[in-house]
């Protein structure tokens, strides 16, 4: 396929309720996985999963987009397309990019329905990029099926290139395969980096990224299909990797498919895809779909799991304060504000041991079967943040299930939460630990009330501003 020289144009609905507005989305088309996030020296690249032709899986392109400031995005023509009778005949699948000897490098999954290779293209410009088929990892490993063995991450380490890759192992349990090469070009296979200890874990871990962090080494994966994403920390040894922490980075796919980049300040930063969680009859009338989390600042606490909150940057895309009004309740809603395209922040001190939270894209009035809410709370007792989607839609075929994640908020220590709301889009996250993201998509266009609310006794602060635009245009 010939690609285009100019960048695809922009088609927003002004009419769409539900098309995010700060959060990223493919100028049209369909989205998903983040792919080769990297900052050249002078401005990021962030390449997706992408189809140019439908919004809706196949076909699968690298879409590209441009930031010198992580919040400000501007499209860029397309980067990689299939090519007939080829390895990636069928789609360009997930990867990452590198820069090896002064080049860069995209390290990619070329997919058809029989099997799965790990492919290279380098550029000059990083819009136009060339394929070496020469380099193509065909063969998996014994026991990894061909079509269980995808998404390489490349890094540099103590003067080695190595490769991650994800798989299964019997198609029974998720592995991430490592590699090693002296050049970043010809690859061998060492042994597995790291397996699922039982079935809970998974049957088949895609996209996994390994990286160092604050003197650790994070491994994360995501769980086929869609179920979770996990994170392990340990240590880096002899080519061997210990881990000593793990938890869930995003429960029940709701943020799926992470990618992780360093920053040229130090920080390691990451995306991830937010699928969409409605009918395909829904989404097909406005000619999009997917959307990709904000940047995300990954850390470890003093306990040495990982956390994540939103990048400082985002800031920038903060308008005008929103208005809150007070309404002197000693329980039930203490502030009201309004809005579908927020940035919160919300602090709660708990005297009790009862639930606390939000209340997001809610309808003013009308009967019970007309009213919608969307619910954000901590429950102390159980230790959970919960994200209810119940009534969050009356239209029925939406996704409604609730999440929830676990969380601990030690006695004395205020609850914090950082809520991006951005239309269809909410990210939730708690004391830079755990982060709970969705879609949701509210029928009425009314459906803008907010509260802040105890069902005990706590004291509130919240701030809300309105949030602008990150998408820059096209050159």
């Amino acid at each position: 396929m010939e690609l285009n020289a100019l960048p695809p144009a922009r088609v927003v609905d002004p009419e769409d309720r539900h098309r995010p507005r700060y959060h990223f989305t493919a100028p049209r088309g369909w989205l998903n996985d983040p792919n080769g996030v990297i900052h050249d020296g002078a401005r990021w690249h962030l390449y997706y999963q992408h189809n140019p032709a439908a919004p809706r899986w196949g076909d699968i392109h690298w879409g590209h987009a441009t930031s010198r400031d992580l919040v400000h995005w501007q499209d860029e023509p397309v980067a990689l397309a299939p090519t007939p009778d080829s390895p990636d005949q069928d789609g360009c699948f997930s990867g990452c990019t590198a820069v090896v000897e002064g080049v860069p490098t995209l390290y990619y999954t070329g997919y058809t329905p029989e099997r799965q290779v790990q492919c290279a293209a380098t550029s000059t410009d990083w819009q136009h990029w060339h394929k070496h088929p020469e380099r193509t990892l065909t063969t998996p490993p014994r026991g990894v099926g061909a079509t269980d063995f995808r998404d390489p991450y490349v890094f540099r380490h103590d003067g080695t290139w190595y490769m991650v890759v994800g798989g299964s192992i019997r198609s029974e349990r998720g592995l991430v395969l490592l590699y090693s090469s002296d050049d970043g070009i010809a690859w061998r296979y060492l042994h597995p980096l790291h397996t699922a200890a039982d079935l809970t874990q998974g049957v088949l871990w895609e996209c996994p990224n390994f990286f160092p962090l604050h003197g650790k080494w994070v491994l994360t994966v995501s769980v086929w299909p869609n179920l979770a994403a996990r994170w392990f920390v340990g240590r880096f040894e002899d080519e061997r990797f210990v881990p000593e922490a793990e938890g869930l980075l995003d429960v029940d796919g709701g943020a799926f498919a992470h990618l992780a980049a360093p920053a040229p300040d130090g920080r390691m930063l990451q995306w991830a895809w937010l699928c969409e969680q409605r009918a395909q009859e829904r989404i097909d009338p406005h000619g999009w779909a997917g959307a990709l989390t904000v940047p995300r600042e990954l850390l470890i606490d003093v306990q040495g799991r990982l956390g994540q909150r939103p990048v400082a940057e985002l800031a920038a895309l903060r308008g005008a304060p929103v208005p809150v009004t007070e309404t002197g309740a000693m329980r039930g809603e203490r502030l009201r504000f309004a809005g579908r395209c927020l940035d919160v922040e919300a602090t709660f001190t708990l005297r009790d041991r009862l639930k606390v939270g939000l209340t997001l894209l809610a309808t003013p009035g009308g009967s019970a079967a007309e009213r919608e809410a969307t619910r954000v709370f901590f429950w102390p007792d159980a230790r959970r943040l919960v994200i209810e989607r119940a009534g969050s839609s009356t239209d029925p075929t939406m996704r409604r299930q609730d999440l929830w994640a676990h969380l601990e908020v030690p006695d004395g220590t205020p609850l914090h939460l950082r809520v991006l709301l951005d239309h269809s889009v909410l990210e939730v996250y708690a004391n830079d630990q755990v982060c709970l993201s969705t879609r949701i998509y509210p029928a009425s266009a009314a459906s803008v009330a907010a509260s802040a609310w105890v069902d005990g006794q706590a004291d509130v602060a919240l701030r809300a501003w309105t949030m602008g635009d990150c998408h820059a245009g096209t050159a």
